[in-house]
């Protein structure tokens, strides 16, 4: 199956029909590198089920990484543009994009409010989440709270454990420190991959 990109909006009209026959097994984050965490969850949700339907791996994500919005002073640069993250997905074998447009309006609405958006009008079986992960106006939302919210629901929650390099959690801003430091073998660890196969998706 190829890979289909869909906006947020159309997500949420639920007129707007997918070319789906199942449920939907979904992540969600920035995926900024891709690196071995993410590829954790990516591969979770890809992981075939027992039963005659397979859910469809799914990834909500944003166009953009909110940080451009939230603090741009801060910000110091994508490891991966938009493309070349969505050419790791399709290769990783994701079959539905769901783009976020990060906006300051969309920056207002609550965690809770994300959640019940996101399960409200489309058949999912699971979410999957990083330990870390958190959403929502002031990030006021986190993996334990949603699942929560997704057990009210029918939801599973599968929380991912830590993936840990030098007893650290892998993270894209280790990773972004470690190519500003010119620490590129530690980068490629997190990464789980070269720097040349990434300048080769540019």
């Amino acid at each position: 199956m190829f890979m289909r990109v869909i906006s947020w909006d159309q997500y949420l009209d639920t007129s707007y029909l997918l070319p789906l026959t199942s449920y939907l097994s979904i992540t969600i984050g920035v995926f900024d590198g891709v690196h071995l965490g993410h590829q954790a969850l990516i591969q979770k949700i890809c992981s075939p089920v027992p039963g005659p339907r397979s859910p469809i791996p799914t990834i909500v994500t944003f166009k953009q990484n909110p940080q451009k919005t939230l603090n741009p002073a801060a910000f110091t640069g994508d490891i991966l543009s938009l493309d070349q993250r969505l050419c790791m997905f399709e290769s990783m074998g994701i079959h539905l994009v769901v783009l976020i447009d990060f906006s300051d309006k969309f920056s207002k609405i609550t965690g809770r409010d994300f959640i019940d958006l996101l399960l409200a009008g489309r058949p999912v079986k699971m979410i999957a989440l990083g330990r870390n992960f958190r959403c929502g106006n002031g990030l006021d939302t986190g993996a334990e709270e949603i699942r929560v919210l997704a057990d009210e629901k029918g939801v599973e929650t599968w929380i991912a454990p830590s993936v840990l390099d030098e007893g650290q959690p892998v993270s894209s801003s280790r990773i972004r420190q470690a190519l500003a430091a010119g620490q590129r073998a530690e980068a490629e660890r997190m990464l789980g991959r070269s720097i040349e196969s990434i300048q080769r998706q540019q």
